[in-house]
């Protein structure tokens, strides 16, 4: 009992996690709560894939891999073939983050020497908010750096250099930007565990991130190198920052350290007591966290959002490392102890779960208007050309053209932006329009109501929605 316990209640503690985040995630897109931005950007970009077809999205205008490089989609792709649904991305990413706790478990028993003190840092993990708040905010490629980040570090401990290279070429093929990443793991493991692994790590590292940046991003998505992002880089981007970096630090500064921004890192160290500033290997988390202190993208200094995916398994390790710097095995107990009571608050705290202060809000998948939504859609022939409202258009993603009302005749975040309030061509096509009933003022609002000189007329209403179908010819 005393060899296997340990296992056991992980385990358990790993299959609660994915009923529950499992039922609240499902839920949500069961219930057409799921926004198009930035789960129907993969639904239809796998699907595309699974039909042996170029991966354009249409929800985004854009090539899936002129977006980002996340080549990882791949091997989701086959059960698209065999099983088209949403579900297969949040399944994998439901997946992805609980089993997480198996490899900072297994570094947890290597670097404490207990599989009872092992267990803290790994129940702790799957109750911090960061983590379920990255399940529940639909899907993104990014929850699957946090296994992958675990593994290679565990990797890195019992020095499995093969392993090593696997989980890193696997966290390259992620995102473009996971070498902010593995390039300083490289370092890290140069200094203090094996100089030449570490070195191609680094090299390795940031010659993909070039190559991505420069040339892949750029072939499929037809726009210069970086273009797509810079407007998230402070003082006019990266040329801007590095003068200001030097001739007036002080700007830079008052960009840093602003109190949402240090409210967000005391909610990223919290939940792990601030333990994790006690192994060096916190420093390789030093990059991620300076792009999101210094962007202009309020989204990525928000714990209700996927851009601290990279941060969550390095803090973790780090305060596992730290754990195990303790002598004292009394002290390790301590340590482990406190580490939990912090977690606990801090889910409590921040925390998307039903006891939390501020519980995510339950969906129901069966309400009148999911009920609604779901016949509307079944009326909708699958080859037909679609524009929808958000909620909606992340359930008809299995088509060559599906956009996000206005979308196609307003064009908004579409493409590069360049195009941005004008009518594309492609609203000559379009067959379907759902939409609710009442849409504030807006643009949206514009088009829908000149959606009768385009040749469309209402076939169906109920619940606030309405379908319509272009029965004639537009202008």
């Amino acid at each position: 009992m005393r060899r296997y316990s340990p296992p056991a209640i992980l385990a358990l503690a790993v299959a609660s996690y994915v009923l529950i985040y499992g039922r609240m995630s499902l839920s949500r897109y069961w219930g057409f709560h799921m926004p198009s931005f930035d789960f129907a950007i993969y639904d239809q970009g796998a699907w595309l894939l699974s039909q042996f077809k170029e991966p354009f999205v249409t929800i985004l205008g854009l090539n899936l891999f002129g977006d980002h490089t996340t080549f990882i989609i791949l091997f989701l792709v086959p059960f698209y073939r065999i099983w088209p649904s949403g579900e297969i991305l949040l399944v994998a990413q439901l997946l992805a983050l609980g089993l997480g706790a198996v490899p900072l478990y297994l570094l947890g028993r290597r670097v404490l020497g207990s599989g009872w003190l092992a267990l803290g840092p790994a129940v702790g993990y799957l109750l911090t908010p960061a983590l379920g708040w990255l399940n529940l905010e639909n899907f993104h490629p990014d929850s699957f750096e946090v296994p992958l980040v675990l593994f290679a570090i565990y990797f890195m401990v019992v020095r499995r250099w093969g392993w090593f290279a696997v989980s890193v070429v696997l966290l390259l093929m992620v995102k473009e930007d996971v070498a902010l990443l593995t390039a300083p793991l490289g370092l890290y493991v140069a200094l203090r565990h094996h100089r030449t692994v570490g070195l191609v790590t680094f090299f390795g590292s940031v010659a993909w991130m070039a190559l991505a940046i420069f040339v892949v991003q750029p072939y499929f998505s037809g726009v210069d190198p970086g273009a797509l992002d810079s407007w998230r880089i402070p003082f006019g981007g990266f040329g801007g920052l590095l003068r200001t970096t030097f001739t007036d630090p002080l700007a830079l500064a008052e960009t840093v350290f602003t109190e949402q921004k240090m409210r967000y890192v005391v909610q990223l160290l919290s939940p792990m007591a601030f333990l994790a500033l006690g192994s060096p290997l916190v420093l390789i988390s030093l990059p991620v966290f300076a792009f999101n202190l210094l962007t202009t993208f309020h989204y990525q200094y928000q714990l209700e959002y996927h851009y601290h995916a990279p941060l969550i398994p390095v803090l973790w390790a780090a305060t596992v490392l730290a754990l195990g710097r303790i002598g004292r095995p009394q002290l390790r107990l301590f340590g482990v102890t406190l580490l939990l009571l912090s977690t606990l608050f801090s889910a409590y705290l921040w925390g998307p779960l039903s006891w939390s202060r501020q519980p995510y809000a339950e969906v129901d998948p069966n309400s009148p208007r999911a009920e609604a939504a779901r016949e509307a859609i079944g009326l909708i022939p699958k080859n037909a050309s679609v524009s929808a409202w958000h909620v909606y258009s992340a359930h008809m993603t299995y088509r060559e053209e599906i956009y996000d009302f206005p979308n196609p005749w307003y064009a908004s975040y579409w493409g590069d932006g360049s195009m941005g309030g004008e009518r594309l061509r492609q609203a000559d096509t379009v067959d379907f329009v759902l939409i609710p009933e009442t849409i504030g003022d807006g643009p949206a609002h514009d088009a829908a109501n000149k959606l009768g000189e385009e040749g469309f007329l209402p076939v169906w209403s109920e619940e606030g929605l309405v379908l319509y179908q272009r029965l004639s010819g537009g202008p």
